[in-house]
């Protein structure tokens, strides 16, 4: 068994599987095999040095990487293996000792300073993050401040990086900065007092509570470090702090700790991961055995070069280099497209060309750094019919911000939508809770109403009190003086001028809120491109095609073959057979949150290296010469990461150049001459689809052509030598 275990791997791999005693270090590369070497490494210590498998803990980030490492280990091993290990998340581990021994801590466990007759038990529950959110706004509420100018989930992104770092409430008082800190210095230890009194913990505490627990409790460290006598952690330059030092405890000083990762996969220090923690192993771990899995499984050598030379301008890495035995591979293409419209037409047109040739929908991705982003794809995509699914994310149309400035557009067109009224009738929040809420509804139903009615007829109802009526008129009044005959950009303008809500998602200190205003450009980025495409424009009529597409969205379907669309972030571990990266641009990739330090800017590297290899065979970067961004016009620069891929591993593409050999160009076919146009003529637009040019007019270089789109019933007029337009059959 074992040879058969051993006669699958290649040299390095082999070598990481028979490393016994002692801590190992493996920089396992994108597409090197590390979980075939895991698995097999566990599976060999079974087999081979007889450890039982009791005492191996195999720790990573995700429980669908468990589950894997699990269903892997069951076809290695016989017996069901699996069921005897600890294979399990880092949260999930910690859970399951807390259940054990929490009650160990005593109480003012984690920075709590009740009474100490307050401790956590056993049957603690956990909170997610909208209860947490919830707890910070009582504790606001408490300290007699507004969560209006506190954002509860930005306090809460400081107090998760605090636990990230070990840091006590009574440590972060005093190393607080600036005075939004020293609120949260103020919420914090309120906040873990909260927690206590109802016995829960968040995520971040499992983490901190099992580090404390192991500190303080010797009997308890003793006990679990006799019981793992090999510790396999993987992804190992994703943890934070508290990780880091709950490895530590748990490998004693057997060190028997195998750790697996890649520094060049390193990318969410935004969620407290510290690339210190691989890169400074060997310190940590004098003995350590270095191995380095750099033979890739995955990509052509012309992909996996591009990565490299760009990855490799980071000065915080381990030296290695990613090769293959597959071919060279095609070359990167790089497309420059006029503006987002044309870019994502071609990328619509490249997948509908491979998938004319047999290539399934599922072997495409479009990858982006933000999820606004995906908006331009997804109308792409739905003009064209093809398939798409949103991962790690939500559809732009159904986004809470999105829904919430709809809803408010919709009450204007319609105000017997009461389903919309509910929902902006304290967003954002004015006061009006969920019993004001019940009782507006109450009152509707009795008088046979809507809700809408029932809101401008708030003083006849006597359960409301004077003041919660005030402002119930005050959110009607929003709706008194608008006209719903004004341009859909006009009303949208309106509902973010009176309501205030861009200004108060502006005025947030995180990262989820400028995401959020985002969305809000990208929204009015949509409206904007409506009017300008439609003759008559009106906002009904926006709504009625903003609802078609929701209904879209929202249906159900048996297949799986469809292009998936994500952002960098989400894209890590899964690989595709063809990958666009768009956006690749200054301000995008790397993003400009992320380019004020070295460090952030080598992040931005990093992730930028990880989207390229998850291509398979193919690899498209695309990015434009300019962009709406918030009603102007942008000129954009290419990204820096593009000039450092060598041109000898780049195929260069615009509308006005198709490469030589190249068969799957959306601008194939190039008119130097635009007379080549002709009446009648069957022509192809990326966003618009198929058409008929029903005019030609003009001489000389000032020729247009007017074309009848079918699929999008309209009719376009174009300059002949500018028009992104391919003949068809």
């Amino acid at each position: 068994m074992t040879d058969n275990l051993l006669r699958s791997l290649n040299d390095v791999q082999r070598e990481a599987v028979e490393h016994a005693d002692g801590p190992l270090l493996i920089l396992s590369g994108a597409g090197s095999g590390k979980t075939r070497v895991i698995t097999h490494r566990i599976a060999h210590l079974i087999k081979h040095h007889g450890i039982s498998p009791f005492r191996i803990l195999a720790v990573t980030f995700t429980n669908k990487a468990a589950n894997e490492m699990k269903e892997r280990l069951d076809t290695l091993v016989e017996g069901g293996v699996s069921r005897d290990l600890w294979v399990s998340t880092f949260h999930a581990t910690c859970a399951r000792i807390l259940r054990r021994d929490i009650e160990k801590l005593g109480a003012g466990s984690g920075g709590a300073s009740r009474s100490k007759k307050r401790a956590y038990t056993r049957d603690f529950t956990i909170f997610d993050t909208g209860e947490q959110a919830t707890l910070v706004k009582d504790v606001l509420r408490q300290l007699n401040y507004s969560d209006k100018d506190y954002n509860p989930r930005a306090i809460l992104g400081l107090i998760s990086h605090a636990k990230n770092e070990s840091i006590s409430p009574q440590k972060y008082e005093i190393i607080a900065d600036g005075y939004f800190e020293r609120v949260v210095a103020e919420v914090y230890p309120l906040y873990q007092d909260a927690l206590c009194l109802n016995n829960s913990l968040d995520f971040d505490d499992l983490l901190l509570f099992t580090v404390e627990l192991l500190n303080k409790n010797s009997n308890v460290r003793q006990d679990y470090q006799n019981r793992f006598e090999y510790i396999l952690v993987d992804e190992y330059q994703d943890t934070n702090r508290c990780q880091y030092e709950l490895v530590q405890l748990l490998a004693g000083e057997k060190q028997n700790v195998c750790v697996v990762g890649d520094d060049d996969q390193s990318i969410y220090a935004f969620r407290g991961a510290d690339i210190r923690n691989i890169l400074d192993f060997e310190k940590d771990y004098p003995n350590a055995r270095v191995l380095r899995l750099e033979q890739n499984y995955r990509s052509t050598q012309n992909i996996l070069d591009a990565a490299w030379s760009v990855v490799q301008n980071n000065k915080a890495r381990k030296p290695k280099k990613l090769w293959t035995e597959q071919d060279e591979g095609e070359l990167v293409t790089c497309y420059e497209a006029m503006d987002e419209n044309d870019e994502a037409g071609y990328v619509g047109t490249q997948i509908e060309d491979w998938h004319a040739e047999g290539v399934d929908y599922k072997d495409f991705a479009v990858f982006y750094r933000t999820n606004a982003q995906s908006r331009i794809f997804e109308e792409a995509f739905r003009t064209a019919n093809i398939p798409y699914q949103i991962v790690g994310g939500v559809g732009f149309y159904d986004r809470m911000e999105i829904k919430d400035l709809l809803a408010y557009l919709r009450v204007m067109c319609n105000p017997n939508d009461s389903m919309s009224v509910r929902r902006i009738i304290n967003v954002p929040s004015r006061g009006i809770g969920a019993t004001t809420l019940e009782r507006l509804i109450d009152f509707a139903a009795a008088e046979d109403i809507t809700l809408f009615e029932a809101v401008q007829r708030v003083d006849e109802i006597s359960t409301i009190n004077r003041g919660l009526q005030t402002k119930v008129r005050r959110f009607a009044e929003i709706f008194d003086e608008f006209d719903a005959t004004v341009f859909p950009v006009d009303a949208l303008d309106y509902v973010l001028k009176v309501t205030g809500y861009l200004k108060n998602l502006q005025s947030q200190n995180s990262i989820e809120a400028q995401n959020r205003v985002e969305n809000i450009e990208e929204l009015i980025n949509a409206v904007i491109e409506y009017e300008q495409n439609e003759p008559e424009p009106s906002l009904s009529d926006y709504l009625e095609n903003v609802a078609l597409i929701a209904d879209i969205d929202t249906m159900e379907t048996d297949s799986t073959d469809m292009v998936t669309l994500m952002t960098l972030h989400s894209a890590k571990g899964l690989e595709f057979p063809f990958v666009f990266i768009v956006g690749v641009e200054e301000g995008y990739l790397p993003h400009q949150r992320s380019i004020s330090t070295e460090s952030e800017l080598e992040e931005e590297r990093r992730l930028c290296y990880v989207g390229i290899t998850r291509a398979m065979e193919q690899l498209y970067l695309s990015h434009a010469k300019s962009r709406r961004t918030f009603r102007e016009t942008e000129y954009r620069t290419p990204s820096r990461f593009i000039s450092e891929i060598p041109e000898y591993l780049i195929k260069h593409v615009d509308r006005y150049r198709s490469p030589f050999g190249q068969p799957h160009g959306l601008y194939e076919e190039v008119l130097e001459n635009p007379v080549d146009y002709c009446v009648d003529q069957i022509v192809h637009h990326p966003q618009f689809g198929r058409g008929k040019i029903t005019k030609i007019s003009g001489a000389g270089g000032d020729i247009h052509i007017t074309v009848r789109f079918s699929r999008a019933g309209m009719t376009k007029r174009f300059a002949a030598s500018l028009a992104p337009l391919t003949i068809s059959d």
